[in-house]
């Protein structure tokens, strides 16, 4: 059997294909794993706001955020401190982002790809919009008031919506053509473990037009698009295939993921399924690395057959672990050795 890239065996896995061997994504990128299917390189459009001298950053929109020991050294808005309090008023609150000036798109791309160490021959480039509607009007005004926002002034929040995504949108076509992504990303998590924040028709009507021009240009060019949304998916699955989404992660284990492959065979690819906090070690830092391997093989037997499916396994903990990196790289090995197996592509 002639080998085939890791890029070009994670390509094949998109829209609910079938892999020639069981790929495996990091999502957040590391080089201490055998194989690196997909890797981001990123434009960097917006000139960075400095760091605070409290050590708290001010995003592009103007939210001060703080990196806390509780999401593993994340930034997150501090709570209860939200800067819009009247959807009315974002025009006089919200910052509109300093975007460079003189933007050389090929010389970024030429960067950014040395930055990420990229072999464009393996592996997939991903690039693309990193910003989602829904997460930043809940960094401007809390989860509630972004709810009571969208059921008491619906137009007003389309409005805010259509403004932050038309500053983004005349740097779409120069960042296709410089980079040429394999993959394009969007992402927004408007989704609890248990449920979505609002209803399928609340998403058709305040959400996907918005989605659908993040994803217009990739789709004319017919490059697969990646779509990042945590906890509960099911019910936005027909709507993000709708909008050219042929993979989503990281597809929790909250979703029924085998009845998904199933009812959108061959339209949608599904990362993940594998949530860390289910599976963390129940001794750790002390446990058994055969009982640990064991796991993954227990989920990649589960959910690989008939393609559509590959393990997303990100391994988390508090900041400065000196243990956790050495189970990372335990459960990536595995991955790719089984991996490599399940399907008959290695002995």
């Amino acid at each position: 059997m002639a080998k085939i890239s890791p890029k070009d065996n994670f390509l094949k896995l998109a829209g609910g294909g079938m892999p020639e061997y069981v790929p495996y994504f990091t999502y957040m990128g590391t080089e201490e794993i055998p194989e690196i299917p997909t890797k981001v390189a990123r434009a960097e459009l917006v000139v960075p706001n400095p760091p605070n001298p409290d050590g708290s950053n001010t995003s592009m929109w103007g939210v001060t955020t703080y990196p806390n020991e509780d999401t593993a050294g994340s930034s997150m808005p501090e709570p209860d401190v939200w800067i819009l309090d009247d959807i009315t008023k974002w025009g006089d609150i919200i910052r509109k982002p300093v975007f460079k000036e003189g933007m050389d798109f090929e010389a970024m791309a030429k960067e950014s790809f040395e930055r990420a160490n990229l072999d464009r021959n393996e592996s997939a480039l991903r690039t693309g919009i990193f910003f989602g509607p829904w997460m930043s009007l809940v960094g401007f005004m809390g989860f509630e008031g972004a709810m009571i926002a969208m059921v008491e002034e619906p137009e007003t929040v389309k409005e805010l919506f259509d403004w932050m995504t038309s500053l983004f949108e005349p740097y779409y076509t120069p960042i296709l053509d410089a980079y040429q992504p394999d993959i394009w990303t969007i992402g927004d998590d408007s989704c609890t473990e248990r449920g979505p924040f609002f209803s399928v028709a609340m998403y058709r009507d305040l959400f996907k037009p918005f989605y659908e021009r993040f994803a217009k240009q990739a789709m004319e060019r017919e490059i697969p698009i990646m779509f990042h949304i945590c906890g509960f998916i099911e019910p936005f699955i027909p709507e993000m295939i709708d909008f050219g989404v042929k993979y989503v992660e990281p597809a929790q284990e909250t979703n029924d993921v085998m009845s998904l492959k199933e009812q959108y065979k061959g339209q949608m690819s599904y990362l993940g399924t594998y949530d860390w906090g289910k599976h963390y070690p129940k001794d750790y830092p002390n446990y058994d690395p055969e009982a640990v391997k064991q796991d993954v093989r227990d989920a990649i037997d589960k959910y690989s057959p008939g393609g559509a499916w590959a393990p997303l396994i990100w391994p988390v903990s508090y900041v400065g672990d000196p243990h956790i990196d050495d189970l990372r790289r335990l459960i990536w090995n595995e991955c790719y050795t089984y991996g490599k197996k399940v399907y008959g592509y290695e002995d």
